[in-house]
Protein backbone atom coordinates (compact mmCIF):
# COMPACT_ATOMS: atom_id res chain seq x y z
CA UNK A 1 0.00 0.00 0.00
CA UNK A 2 1.93 3.50 -0.61
CA UNK A 3 2.22 6.20 1.84
CA UNK A 4 -0.93 8.01 0.24
CA UNK A 5 -3.13 6.20 -0.14
CA UNK A 6 -2.25 4.48 3.66
CA UNK A 7 -3.42 8.48 4.77
CA UNK A 8 -6.74 8.50 2.61
CA UNK A 9 -7.91 5.58 4.25
CA UNK A 10 -7.11 6.48 7.80
CA UNK A 11 -10.09 8.44 9.71
CA UNK A 12 -8.73 12.16 10.66
CA UNK A 13 -11.30 13.79 12.65
CA UNK A 14 -10.38 17.57 13.27
CA UNK A 15 -9.87 17.39 16.94
CA UNK A 16 -12.69 18.95 19.02
CA UNK A 17 -9.94 20.01 22.17
CA UNK A 18 -9.65 23.53 22.74
CA UNK A 19 -5.87 23.82 22.23
CA UNK A 20 -4.53 23.06 18.29
CA UNK A 21 -1.56 22.51 19.84
CA UNK A 22 -0.72 20.80 23.43
CA UNK A 23 2.39 20.40 24.67
CA UNK A 24 4.02 18.63 27.97
CA UNK A 25 7.25 18.28 29.55
CA UNK A 26 8.74 18.19 26.31
CA UNK A 27 12.59 16.96 26.27
CA UNK A 28 14.58 16.91 23.05
CA UNK A 29 17.96 16.19 23.10
CA UNK A 30 21.32 16.32 21.45
CA UNK A 31 23.83 14.20 22.91
CA UNK A 32 23.95 15.69 26.52
CA UNK A 33 22.80 18.87 25.49
CA UNK A 34 19.19 19.76 25.87
CA UNK A 35 17.59 22.09 23.12
CA UNK A 36 14.05 21.55 24.71
CA UNK A 37 14.10 21.43 28.31
CA UNK A 38 10.39 20.43 29.89
CA UNK A 39 8.59 22.91 27.63
CA UNK A 40 5.11 22.61 28.39
CA UNK A 41 3.36 25.33 26.22
CA UNK A 42 -0.81 25.58 24.68
CA UNK A 43 -1.38 26.78 21.45
CA UNK A 44 -5.53 27.99 21.24
CA UNK A 45 -7.48 26.24 18.31
CA UNK A 46 -8.05 29.42 15.70
CA UNK A 47 -5.12 31.65 17.10
CA UNK A 48 -2.35 33.15 15.49
CA UNK A 49 0.67 32.41 17.82
CA UNK A 50 4.13 33.75 17.58
CA UNK A 51 6.94 31.35 18.76
CA UNK A 52 9.35 33.72 19.81
CA UNK A 53 13.40 33.28 21.41
CA UNK A 54 16.70 34.02 21.07
CA UNK A 55 18.89 32.23 18.11
CA UNK A 56 19.42 28.50 19.83
CA UNK A 57 16.39 28.66 21.93
CA UNK A 58 15.06 25.47 20.72
CA UNK A 59 12.16 27.06 18.58
CA UNK A 60 13.37 25.11 15.55
CA UNK A 61 14.22 21.97 17.16
CA UNK A 62 10.28 22.26 18.72
CA UNK A 63 8.89 22.45 15.69
CA UNK A 64 10.28 19.61 14.25
CA UNK A 65 9.51 17.39 17.16
CA UNK A 66 5.91 18.13 16.42
CA UNK A 67 5.91 17.48 12.88
CA UNK A 68 7.18 13.60 13.96
CA UNK A 69 10.75 14.75 12.22
CA UNK A 70 12.70 14.45 15.78
CA UNK A 71 11.54 11.49 18.67
CA UNK A 72 11.49 13.66 21.71
CA UNK A 73 13.46 11.80 24.77
CA UNK A 74 10.60 12.93 26.96
CA UNK A 75 7.43 14.22 27.64
CA UNK A 76 4.71 14.22 25.42
CA UNK A 77 2.66 16.55 22.41
CA UNK A 78 -0.73 16.45 20.68
CA UNK A 79 -1.14 17.83 17.65
CA UNK A 80 -4.96 18.30 16.44
CA UNK A 81 -5.02 15.74 18.75
CA UNK A 82 -2.54 13.43 17.29
CA UNK A 83 -0.04 12.37 19.27
CA UNK A 84 3.10 13.31 17.94
CA UNK A 85 5.05 10.19 18.73
CA UNK A 86 2.55 7.41 17.37
CA UNK A 87 0.00 9.59 14.96
CA UNK A 88 2.69 11.57 13.03
CA UNK A 89 1.93 10.74 9.62
CA UNK A 90 -1.88 11.83 10.67
CA UNK A 91 -1.03 14.42 12.18
CA UNK A 92 1.34 16.09 8.92
CA UNK A 93 -1.98 14.95 6.99
CA UNK A 94 -3.51 18.21 8.39
CA UNK A 95 -1.04 20.63 8.99
CA UNK A 96 0.95 22.88 6.57
CA UNK A 97 4.62 23.50 7.10
CA UNK A 98 7.10 25.88 5.81
CA UNK A 99 10.18 25.60 7.02
CA UNK A 100 13.29 28.80 6.63
CA UNK A 101 15.35 25.78 4.18
CA UNK A 102 12.79 24.22 2.23
CA UNK A 103 13.43 21.03 0.59
CA UNK A 104 11.58 20.70 -2.72
CA UNK A 105 12.98 18.73 -6.21
CA UNK A 106 14.89 22.00 -7.70
CA UNK A 107 14.32 19.98 -11.30
CA UNK A 108 10.74 20.21 -11.15
CA UNK A 109 8.84 23.78 -12.39
CA UNK A 110 6.78 24.98 -10.15
CA UNK A 111 3.00 23.47 -11.59
CA UNK A 112 5.00 20.12 -11.74
CA UNK A 113 5.38 20.80 -7.73
CA UNK A 114 2.14 21.66 -7.33
CA UNK A 115 1.05 18.44 -9.07
CA UNK A 116 3.16 16.02 -6.99
CA UNK A 117 1.64 18.07 -3.37
CA UNK A 118 -1.64 17.17 -4.75
CA UNK A 119 -0.64 13.45 -5.58
CA UNK A 120 0.60 12.69 -2.02
CA UNK A 121 -2.01 15.37 0.27
CA UNK A 122 -4.97 14.18 1.94
CA UNK A 123 -6.91 17.45 -0.27
CA UNK A 124 -5.84 19.78 -2.22
CA UNK A 125 -6.96 23.07 -3.60
CA UNK A 126 -5.47 24.33 -6.42
CA UNK A 127 -7.30 27.64 -6.82
CA UNK A 128 -5.92 28.77 -3.71
CA UNK A 129 -2.54 27.79 -4.87
CA UNK A 130 -2.94 29.94 -8.36
CA UNK A 131 -4.17 32.98 -6.00
CA UNK A 132 -0.96 32.67 -4.09
CA UNK A 133 1.18 32.23 -6.94
CA UNK A 134 -0.49 34.77 -8.52
CA UNK A 135 -0.17 37.52 -5.88
CA UNK A 136 3.67 36.58 -5.33
CA UNK A 137 4.10 36.36 -8.71
CA UNK A 138 6.16 33.80 -9.21
CA UNK A 139 7.37 32.52 -12.77
CA UNK A 140 5.66 29.28 -13.35
CA UNK A 141 7.72 28.03 -16.01
CA UNK A 142 11.24 28.37 -14.14
CA UNK A 143 12.52 25.18 -12.10
CA UNK A 144 12.90 25.58 -8.65
CA UNK A 145 16.82 25.62 -8.41
CA UNK A 146 16.14 29.18 -10.46
CA UNK A 147 14.12 30.97 -8.03
CA UNK A 148 15.94 32.85 -5.00
CA UNK A 149 15.58 31.83 -1.39
CA UNK A 150 12.51 34.71 -0.98
CA UNK A 151 10.18 32.97 -4.15
CA UNK A 152 11.31 29.43 -3.17
CA UNK A 153 9.85 30.61 0.41
CA UNK A 154 6.69 32.11 -1.49
CA UNK A 155 6.23 29.13 -3.49
CA UNK A 156 6.48 26.61 0.03
CA UNK A 157 4.05 29.04 1.56
CA UNK A 158 1.42 28.33 -1.39
CA UNK A 159 1.83 24.86 -1.90
CA UNK A 160 0.96 24.51 2.08
CA UNK A 161 -2.19 26.68 1.51
CA UNK A 162 -3.00 23.98 -1.10
CA UNK A 163 -3.45 21.32 0.97
CA UNK A 164 -6.45 23.31 3.14
CA UNK A 165 -4.47 22.70 6.54
CA UNK A 166 -6.38 22.93 10.05
CA UNK A 167 -2.79 24.20 11.74
CA UNK A 168 -0.03 25.73 9.68
CA UNK A 169 3.18 26.05 11.12
CA UNK A 170 5.55 28.12 9.46
CA UNK A 171 9.40 28.37 11.08
CA UNK A 172 10.99 31.96 9.87
CA UNK A 173 8.78 32.52 7.52
CA UNK A 174 9.48 35.87 5.99
CA UNK A 175 13.55 35.08 5.82
CA UNK A 176 14.74 36.21 2.83
CA UNK A 177 11.59 38.15 1.66
CA UNK A 178 12.04 41.82 0.75
CA UNK A 179 10.10 44.26 2.80
CA UNK A 180 6.98 44.24 0.25
CA UNK A 181 6.90 40.50 -0.07
CA UNK A 182 6.93 40.45 3.72
CA UNK A 183 4.23 42.80 4.04
CA UNK A 184 2.01 40.29 1.08
CA UNK A 185 2.24 37.61 2.92
CA UNK A 186 1.87 38.85 6.77
CA UNK A 187 -1.33 40.02 5.21
CA UNK A 188 -2.34 36.59 4.40
CA UNK A 189 -1.84 35.49 7.31
CA UNK A 190 -4.17 38.06 8.74
CA UNK A 191 -6.41 38.57 5.75
CA UNK A 192 -7.06 35.22 4.89
CA UNK A 193 -5.45 32.29 6.21
CA UNK A 194 -6.38 33.05 10.01
CA UNK A 195 -9.67 34.76 8.99
CA UNK A 196 -10.75 31.27 7.54
CA UNK A 197 -10.01 29.59 11.02
CA UNK A 198 -6.68 27.97 10.41
CA UNK A 199 -4.49 28.64 13.80
CA UNK A 200 -1.37 29.67 12.83
CA UNK A 201 1.80 29.03 14.50
CA UNK A 202 4.91 30.65 13.46
CA UNK A 203 8.63 31.77 15.03
CA UNK A 204 10.44 35.12 13.81
CA UNK A 205 13.36 36.97 15.00
CA UNK A 206 11.55 40.31 13.43
CA UNK A 207 9.40 40.94 16.11
CA UNK A 208 7.66 44.17 14.70
CA UNK A 209 5.75 41.49 12.56
CA UNK A 210 4.78 39.40 15.12
CA UNK A 211 3.65 41.99 16.76
CA UNK A 212 1.60 43.20 13.67
CA UNK A 213 -0.02 39.70 13.18
CA UNK A 214 -0.40 37.76 16.41
CA UNK A 215 -2.91 37.50 19.15
CA UNK A 216 -0.96 35.06 21.23
CA UNK A 217 2.78 34.53 22.16
CA UNK A 218 5.38 32.52 23.75
CA UNK A 219 8.62 33.15 24.78
CA UNK A 220 11.43 30.68 24.80
CA UNK A 221 14.76 30.49 26.21
CA UNK A 222 17.63 27.74 26.62
CA UNK A 223 14.41 25.15 25.82
CA UNK A 224 12.45 26.40 28.84
CA UNK A 225 8.83 28.29 28.35
CA UNK A 226 9.42 31.67 29.79
CA UNK A 227 6.14 32.99 29.11
CA UNK A 228 2.52 32.07 27.25
CA UNK A 229 -0.05 34.87 27.11
CA UNK A 230 -2.56 36.44 24.67
CA UNK A 231 -0.77 39.81 23.87
CA UNK A 232 -3.27 42.04 24.33
CA UNK A 233 -3.17 41.31 28.22
CA UNK A 234 0.74 40.80 27.72
CA UNK A 235 0.93 44.27 26.45
CA UNK A 236 -1.33 45.52 29.13
CA UNK A 237 0.22 43.83 32.25
CA UNK A 238 3.71 44.80 31.62
CA UNK A 239 4.66 48.98 31.40
CA UNK A 240 7.61 51.26 32.57
CA UNK A 241 7.21 53.84 35.11
CA UNK A 242 9.92 56.86 34.21
CA UNK A 243 10.78 58.83 37.29
CA UNK A 244 12.69 62.04 37.68
CA UNK A 245 13.61 62.95 41.00
CA UNK A 246 15.18 66.34 42.23
CA UNK A 247 18.28 64.71 43.67
CA UNK A 248 19.60 61.33 43.05
CA UNK A 249 18.01 58.67 45.29
CA UNK A 250 20.20 56.87 47.80
CA UNK A 251 20.84 53.38 46.96
CA UNK A 252 18.93 52.23 49.86
CA UNK A 253 15.92 53.92 48.26
CA UNK A 254 16.34 52.48 44.90
CA UNK A 255 16.64 49.10 46.95
CA UNK A 256 12.75 49.97 48.75
CA UNK A 257 11.95 50.18 45.11
CA UNK A 258 12.54 46.60 44.09
CA UNK A 259 10.60 45.60 47.24
CA UNK A 260 7.69 47.33 45.91
CA UNK A 261 5.03 45.02 44.81
CA UNK A 262 4.98 44.40 40.52
CA UNK A 263 8.59 46.13 40.30
CA UNK A 264 10.56 43.39 38.13
CA UNK A 265 13.36 45.15 37.32
CA UNK A 266 14.79 49.27 38.53
CA UNK A 267 17.09 50.89 36.69
CA UNK A 268 18.96 54.44 38.09
CA UNK A 269 21.23 56.86 35.96
CA UNK A 270 21.17 59.83 38.19
CA UNK A 271 18.50 61.33 39.12
CA UNK A 272 16.36 59.33 36.71
CA UNK A 273 15.03 55.94 37.30
CA UNK A 274 13.31 53.48 35.37
CA UNK A 275 11.24 50.60 36.74
CA UNK A 276 9.93 47.65 34.72
CA UNK A 277 6.62 46.57 35.91
CA UNK A 278 4.55 43.40 35.69
CA UNK A 279 0.82 44.01 37.02
CA UNK A 280 -0.87 47.27 38.06
CA UNK A 281 1.28 50.02 37.51
CA UNK A 282 -0.79 52.37 38.77
CA UNK A 283 -0.77 51.59 42.27
CA UNK A 284 2.77 51.14 41.87
CA UNK A 285 2.62 54.59 41.36
CA UNK A 286 0.80 55.46 44.01
CA UNK A 287 3.46 53.87 46.04
CA UNK A 288 6.47 55.77 44.73
CA UNK A 289 5.17 58.91 44.86
CA UNK A 290 3.81 58.54 48.28
CA UNK A 291 7.68 57.82 49.26
CA UNK A 292 9.75 60.69 51.10
CA UNK A 293 11.94 61.53 48.18
CA UNK A 294 10.99 64.39 45.89
CA UNK A 295 9.88 63.51 42.46
CA UNK A 296 9.95 65.59 39.70
CA UNK A 297 8.13 63.95 37.46
CA UNK A 298 6.54 60.37 36.93
CA UNK A 299 5.16 58.74 33.37
CA UNK A 300 3.85 55.22 32.33
CA UNK A 301 5.03 54.53 29.50
CA UNK A 302 3.76 51.16 27.24
CA UNK A 303 6.49 48.10 26.11
CA UNK A 304 5.89 47.14 22.41
CA UNK A 305 7.07 43.71 21.65
CA UNK A 306 10.49 44.17 21.38
CA UNK A 307 10.95 46.37 24.69
CA UNK A 308 8.62 43.20 26.72
CA UNK A 309 10.85 40.34 24.98
CA UNK A 310 14.34 42.01 25.74
CA UNK A 311 13.04 42.70 29.22
CA UNK A 312 12.25 38.71 29.38
CA UNK A 313 15.66 37.89 28.10
CA UNK A 314 17.50 39.67 30.78
CA UNK A 315 19.60 37.80 33.25
CA UNK A 316 18.44 34.72 32.00
CA UNK A 317 15.16 35.39 30.60
CA UNK A 318 13.11 35.48 33.89
CA UNK A 319 12.22 39.11 33.38
CA UNK A 320 14.41 40.26 36.71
Amino acid sequence: MSTTTAIKQEALPVTSEAAAIEINNLVVSYGDKRAVDGLSLSVPIGSVYGFLGPNGAGKTTTIKTLLGFRQPNGGSAKVLGYDIVTQSLALRARVGYVSEVNSMYDYLTIPQMADFCRATSLRWDQSAVDRYLKMFGLPLKARVKQLSKGMKSQLAFSLAMGSQPDLLILDEPTSGLDPIARHDLLNQLVGEVAAGGTTVFFSSHILSEVEAVADWVGIINAGKLVISSELDQLKSSQKVLKLIYAEAPPPAEIDALRALPGAVRVDQEGRSVRITVHGDVNTLSQLVQARPYALRDAEIVDLNLEDIFLEYMKEGGNGR
